[in-house]
């Protein structure tokens, strides 16, 4: 029973060393060329695209218009408080009056008055971001296309 153990470990341990050098035999006759040695790479010139003086104007004039579009564009806290609380809705003056006092309160930012709203509201239709419209006895407040492109 012993000689058999013997002869089967020996069997195996022959067979683990012919795999072995076999293996071996394998690898060095396949050395894989890596990567860099079958890459070769070239210098590419990269030149800087030159602006045609076509759109050297174009974008002068551009921003010309934008400068004397937006002349008048500095405005106030409140004055953008209230112009983004319209987000695209027609809005009676107690609407607005609510929207705007909901995210001053809980700052601790005095909410703003009947007199004050309508103050600020006629500094936005003076710069040309609302209009307003009379509706039976109350005023109705929406944007232009300038408050909406302010606000976007």
């Amino acid at each position: 029973m012993e000689n058999e153990k013997n002869k089967r470990s020996e069997k195996g341990e022959e067979s683990k060393e012919k795999m072995r050098s076999y293996l071996e035999q394998m690898a060095q006759g396949k050395k894989q060329p890596v990567a860099k040695d079958i890459v070769e790479l070239k210098h590419v010139e990269v030149k800087k695209q030159e602006v045609s003086k076509e759109t050297k104007d174009l974008a002068q004039t551009l921003k010309q218009q934008v400068l004397e579009h937006d002349q008048f564009e500095k405005l106030t806290n409140n004055e953008i408080t209230v112009l983004e609380s319209f987000m695209g809705k027609r809005l009676f003056l107690s609407r607005i009056a609510i929207i705007v006092n909901q995210s001053r309160i809980p700052l601790g930012i005095e909410g703003l008055k009947k007199a004050e709203l309508e103050e600020i509201l006629e500094n936005l239709i003076d710069k040309g971001y609302i209009q307003a419209e009379q509706v039976n006895e109350n005023m109705v407040y929406f944007l232009t296309e300038r408050g909406k492109y302010r606000i976007q």
